[in-house]
């Protein structure tokens, strides 16, 4: 793990373990920026349903990448950039979850994108060439469009 929590930033391996830290991480960027509650669980879900895709899909089976996130505070909002080194992966061309079938017919998951986008007000993509991705989570503060 490599972090400057000066700085709000970590590094870690995209697997279980670098999960945990980077909750920890997020945990303790909100409470240094000093979120209420709601806006707390809103980042950290999205945070977690965005490292989780990267860990199940995003790297082979026992070859995790890093993934690195950097915590940033502006005057309106609150930032959270996910980067790695993964295949490159639009959010945008995930496709939505089945909420037309019956609940017996509908396959498990597939809604983590969706999730994501209802937690924070926008979602941004950037390949980072030659290989990688990286997602920035932008969460209004209370009381801002």
């Amino acid at each position: 793990m490599i972090g400057d929590g000066d700085t709000g930033t970590l590094e870690v391996a995209a697997d279980e373990a670098g999960l945990g830290c980077i909750l920890a991480f997020i945990g303790l960027a909100c409470d240094r920026a000093g979120l209420a509650d709601p806006v707390r669980h809103d980042l950290r879900l999205a945070v977690e349903e965005v490292c989780t895709n990267i860990i199940r899909h995003g790297y082979a089976p026992g070859a995790p990448g890093p993934i690195r996130l950097a915590f940033r505070e502006g005057r309106g909002s609150y930032e959270v950039v996910v980067e790695d080194r993964a295949p490159a992966f639009d959010p945008a061309s995930a496709p939505g979850p089945d909420l037309t079938s019956g609940w017996r017919e509908r396959r498990p998951g597939g809604h983590g994108w969706s999730l994501v986008r209802a937690m924070v007000d926008q979602v941004l993509y950037q390949p980072v060439p030659p290989r990688g991705n990286r997602v920035t989570l932008v969460k209004s503060k209370p009381g801002r469009p």
